[in-house]
Parts: C-alpha cells; sequence; structure tokens
C-alpha cells in the first residue's frame, strides 16, 4: 500500500516541479522580451533577393539601420498584426478542426479500424504493427493526436483482455500517433504550416520524410511488440503488473460502444480517402497550396457529414465546434507572429541573426542542423502546439539556414522531428496526460517504458538530419 502512496506522490511532485506558465502567458512574455531587446540590440537589415518565389537573405550584406525601439503601445498592437499577416494559415486551421469534427463524428474512422482488429481474431500480435501504422498514417498525414484520445478506450481493455498490459494498450496509439507526427509527411498542422511559413512549395520533400516514417514506424512497432511479447509471456514482467488487478474492472469496455461500419460509414471512409489522395495528387502534380489545401478538407467534413446522415443543423453545429476545439492552436499562431513582427519593426531580427551566423559558421553543418533540432525540442516543451511552435520558430530559423548553408527544407524536417522526439515524454503534453489517465498508467512508470525508444529515435534523428545535408535534401 506504501508503493502506491509513494507512487503516487512521486507523480505529483513530478507534475508540480514540472508546472510552467500558460502558452499564451510565455508568448506575451516573449512580447515583451523582444520590445526591450529593440532597446538593446542595434538595428540592422540584410539585403535580399527573390529565389524560386521566395524571399532570402544575401550573406555578407549586413549593414547597420536606424534603431526603431517598441513601446508599450507596439507591445498590444502585435498580437492583432499578427493576426492579420497569419489569416490565410488561421482560416486553415480552423475549416480543417471543424472538417475532422463531422468525420469523427460519424463514426466512420472508428468503425473502419475496429472492423480491421476483429478479422485479426487468432492473431492478436499482428493487431500492433497494423494498428500503428494506422494510426501514425493520422498522425503523419492529417496530424491527428487529441482526435484519437477515445480510441485509448477501446485498446486499452482489449489488449489487457488478449493477455498484455495497459502500456500496451496506451503505446499502440500513443507512440503509433506521435511517432506518425514526428516524421509528418504531409501533416498540415506542422509541415504545412511551416513551409508556408519559410515560403517553401507545399508538399515539397514528402519523399524523404515518407522514408523516415516508414523507419521509425518499423522501429517503434518492434519496440513495443517486444514489450507485448514479454508481458504475455510473463505478466509480472509489466511495468504496471502490481496495478492490474485494481484497475481491471475499469477495463470492462470493448468495442460494445463502437458502432459497426454499415454502408454510411463505408462511403464516408470511401470520401475521406479520395480527399486524402487527391491532396496528395494535387501536391505532387499540381503544386497546391494551402488554399487548394483548405478546400479539399472542406470538402470532407461537409460530403461526409451528408453522406452519414447527419443532419444539416448538426452538420454545422458540429462543424463550430471542431473550430472551437481549435480555436487555441489558431490564437497561438496569431499571438506568435506578433514577436516576429515586434522584432521586425524594432529591426532587430537580422542582427539576431547575423551574431547567430557568425557563431555557426564555424561549426558542421551536421551541427548546425541537429542544434537546430534540439533547440526545437527545448522549444516544444514550453509550447506544446505544433502549430504555434512554428510560427514561434519558423521565421527566425529559415533566413538562418540561408546564411549558414543548409536548405529551408532540412530546417523545417529538424522542427518537427524535435517537436516530435519531446512529445513522447512531455508532462505538460494534454495528449499524453490524458492517455496516461485513460490507461491508468503512473507517467514515472511511462518514463522507464519509452525512454529506451526515445533514445534510440534521438539517434535516428540526427542520423536522417546529418544524411539529408549530403543528399542535397
Amino acid at each position: 500500500m506504501s508503493n502506491k502512496v509513494d507512487e503516487k506522490q512521486n507523480t505529483t511532485s513530478i507534475k508540480k516541479k514540472l508546472t510552467i506558465p500558460h502558452t499564451y502567458t510565455i508568448i506575451f512574455m516573449l512580447i515583451v522580451l523582444m520590445a526591450v531587446l529593440t532597446w538593446i540590440v542595434p538595428s540592422g537589415k540584410f539585403d535580399t533577393t527573390e529565389v524560386n518565389g521566395r524571399t532570402v537573405v544575401i550573406s555578407g550584406t549586413y549593414k547597420t539601420v536606424p534603431e526603431n525601439p517598441q513601446g508599450v503601445s507596439d507591445i498590444f498592437v502585435a498580437p492583432i498584426l499578427g493576426f492579420i499577416e497569419s489569416a490565410e494559415i488561421i482560416g486553415f486551421v480552423l475549416l480543417i478542426g471543424g472538417a475532422f469534427a463531422i468525420v469523427n463524428k460519424t463514426g466512420a474512422i472508428q468503425a473502419g479500424i475496429a472492423s480491421v482488429i476483429k478479422k485479426l481474431n487468432g492473431r492478436d500480435m499482428l493487431i500492433i504493427p497494423i494498428s500503428m501504422v494506422l494510426f501514425g498514417l493520422a498522425g503523419s498525414v492529417l496530424g491527428m493526436a487529441e482526435e484519437l484520445i477515445p480510441f485509448y478506450m477501446i485498446f486499452v481493455p482489449m489488449m489487457c483482455s488478449l493477455g498484455y498490459d495497459a502500456i500496451t494498450g496506451m503505446a499502440i496509439i500513443f507512440l503509433g500517433s506521435e511517432v506518425g507526427f514526428m516524421a509528418s509527411t504531409t501533416n498540415p498542422f506542422t509541415v504545412g504550416i511551416a513551409q508556408a511559413l519559410a515560403h517553401v512549395a507545399p508538399g515539397s520533400g514528402l519523399e524523404y520524410r515518407a522514408v523516415i516514417f516508414v523507419v521509425f514506424i518499423v522501429i517503434s512497432s518492434v519496440f513495443v511488440m517486444r514489450h507485448a511479447n514479454k508481458v504475455k509471456n510473463n505478466p509480472k514482467a509489466s511495468l504496471v503488473y502490481e496495478l492490474h488487478n485494481e484497475n481491471s474492472q475499469d477495463f470492462s469496455q470493448g468495442f460494445s460502444s463502437v458502432g459497426s461500419l454499415d454502408l454510411k460509414k463505408s462511403l464516408v471512409l470511401v470520401i475521406f480517402g479520395c480527399g486524402i489522395g487527391m491532396i496528395v495528387w494535387g501536391i505532387l502534380v499540381k503544386e497546391w497550396g494551402i488554399v487548394d489545401i483548405a478546400m479539399v478538407f472542406t470538402a470532407i467534413g461537409v460530403l461526409g457529414g451528408i453522406a452519414g446522415g447527419i443532419k444539416q443543423e448538426d452538420i454545422c453545429d458540429t462543424f463550430v465546434e471542431g473550430m472551437n476545439d481549435v480555436v487555441s492552436a489558431a490564437f497561438v499562431i496569431g499571438l506568435a507572429r506578433g514577436i516576429v513582427i515586434v522584432a521586425q519593426n524594432g529591426n532587430i531580427i537580422d542582427t539576431l541573426l547575423n551574431s547567430a551566423a557568425v557563431v555557426l559558421q564555424g561549426l558542421p553543418k551536421a551541427v548546425f542542423i541537429n542544434l537546430t533540432m534540439m533547440f526545437e525540442a527545448f522549444m516544444g516543451f514550453l509550447i506544446p502546439s505544433g502549430s504555434g511552435l512554428a510560427s514561434l520558430t519558423i521565421p527566425i530559423v529559415a533566413p538562418l539556414s540561408d546564411l549558414v548553408g543548409v536548405s529551408t527544407q532540412l530546417v523545417i524536417t529538424a522542427y518537427h522531428l524535435g517537436k516530435g522526439i519531446i512529445s513522447l515524454v512531455m508532462p505538460t503534453s494534454g495528449v499524453l496526460l490524458a492517455a496516461l489517465t485513460i490507461a491508468k498508467v503512473p507517467y514515472s512508470k511511462w518514463l522507464k517504458f519509452v525512454m529506451p525508444l526515445f533514445i534510440i529515435l534521438t539517434i535516428g534523428i540526427m542520423v536522417f538530419l546529418t544524411i539529408g545535408l549530403y543528399i542535397g535534401y
């Protein structure tokens, strides 16, 4: 009994020690800090040029310009200016949130995955790699994370009933989606926004990110399968063995709450699949931009709702609810852009970039790109939102990449890999905390379980980033 009490106290202690200010507070503090810096840091500018539709700085052209320090009024006007400059991206996020909500309301995705799993009866070990690939694609292609929380209530009891443990059920979904998110292929919330902010062609570099996805999802699936096999052969090997009997009565829910894959839901899945296929085709063949992608996602939501038999009033209400779910992320995008605006108006961004370039230009490019990944991981700990992190960091590191001779595409990859890897262990993550709560797994137990994979994937990230330098990615 004392061990359980100590475990709860330790978990509570960890959460208290790791408590940090709200994301909005952090961003506003950074706006204030940036305004203060405009009074301290000398003003300067680089000459720029257009390259393939992108405005890039010209190395060696830095010069001082008249100072323009930012005052109190500039601090409070920065957020609205950030919204104005980020209007297209903010609208994109809101539309996607609404469309996803409609598709989720039909229950088609849940029923489709449940149907696949039921057909694997008797070959339960195959559930792990197949499901992790599916959840990985959801994270990699669509950036789904919070939307997958209902699946924990299905997979945790299911895997326990098959002789595994709660960690196995949780890891299938969480590691699948987060590793997919880490190796984003077309994720509109990370790669999509980052490429838009850096003025990089939407969808470019997809092939290399796809290779990263395949390698990482294979490694993660093998990792979870080894754990699952060990637990099935020896239940006492489970890190949560002492909690299994206590929690087993709470894991009685199976697939009873998931409807069958009927004709309507099948049609919704067809519409969803065709829409995603159209987006991939449009990106690769037609060089679609963010407006075109938003168009398809909106159509998926509306047509999916109609096909799923949802009344028009409910479609509209659900669309609004879905937008409400991502309003926070949209607000972060505009607010974070305000940081850059204060620095731009104060003419200090180029000075900071020039100073950083002086330090980094003497370092090997491999050191630079991996330090960028670590920087993004650190910032990701403070800014849990992937889209918010992109809005905050990409406008700074993208021009820096031009100065040190590293492709902006690789810097974007370093961004989403850094953000993704820290998400595996970040106790400030709402998704992780929700998953741990549903699976009844203490944070300390999860950390012990996932740390070997965290180390393996971190090494893999550094290898892929370094290889990217030499293949011209």
